[in-house]
């Protein structure tokens, strides 16, 4: 029960909230979309497998980072520096070449449109059933395996999204037709993978990775000249079912 010094009528004028809040990143609502730099706290939770054994404590950093947030002041994701970076110039140059003018629903200004990115993946990772799916989705290939690949000259990058682009590539293919608004290519298999240009690192599903293989064997196929397409593929020690690209590895060994 509250007890108030001011009577009954403050106490009816009271709006209490429910929502949960985090106050390490939510911040008061402003009604728009807004990007902040920020310092923010990170842990890394302890685990024991023996239960017996007393709970590690969490490991805690701090780092700088820039929060995403709704009209309601929401965090609605974390970024990088260096990919917040890239998204902004990605924006923007679409913008200045005039692509924004033909996108359908009409494009937002660039906090609007990150604050969209991240809600699209996030709702499209929870339609991931398979907790390990939704983890090896989220990365990002590795530094050390994108400078390789540079060493080899590839330009393009199939797909992939603005949210793991990297801008050594001169252009990438993502299955979001929004994504065009961070420069995004769309619908990969109407481009034949062909020459020595492209690298896939798509999304662990066995459809879609049996999809792949075969498009890139056929593109290899319909041209006389060399094809080297590189896919980065989950092996069979991570526990994946290899049935559906395997089979065309079978077929054309």
């Amino acid at each position: 029960m509250w007890d108030s010094s001011q009577g009954r009528n403050i106490r009816d004028k009271a709006i209490f909230v429910t929502d949960t809040d985090n106050p390490q990143v939510d911040i008061q609502p402003t009604w728009k979309c807004e990007i902040w730099m920020r310092d923010v706290d990170l842990q890394k939770p302890g685990s024991n497998k023996d239960s017996e054994v007393k709970p590690k404590i969490p490991e805690h950093k701090t780092c700088q980072a820039a929060c995403a947030y709704d009209i309601h002041g929401k965090c609605t994701g974390m970024l990088s520096l260096e990919r917040i970076n890239i998204l902004l110039h990605a924006y923007n140059q679409t913008k200045r070449i005039n692509l924004h003018s033909t996108t359908q629903p009409p494009v937002q200004d660039a906090a609007t449109e990150i604050v969209g990115l991240l809600q699209r993946y996030k709702f499209q990772m929870s339609l991931q059933h398979w907790e390990k799916a939704r983890d090896f989705n989220m990365y990002c290939t590795s530094r050390h395996i994108m400078n390789s690949l540079q060493i080899l000259a590839l330009v393009t990058k199939q797909f992939a999204s603005p949210l793991d682009f990297d801008p050594i590539y001169q252009a990438y293919w993502s299955e979001n037709t929004r994504d065009t608004v961070f420069g995004a290519s769309t619908n990969d298999f109407d481009t034949k993978f062909t020459g020595f240009f492209s690298f896939c690192h798509p999304n662990y599903c066995d459809y879609l990775l049996h999809s792949l293989v075969g498009h890139a064997l056929q593109s290899a196929n319909s041209t006389q000249g060399a094809t080297a397409t590189f896919l980065l593929l989950p092996d069979d020690w991570l526990g994946w079912s290899k049935n559906g690209y395997m089979t065309w590895v079978n077929v054309v060994p």
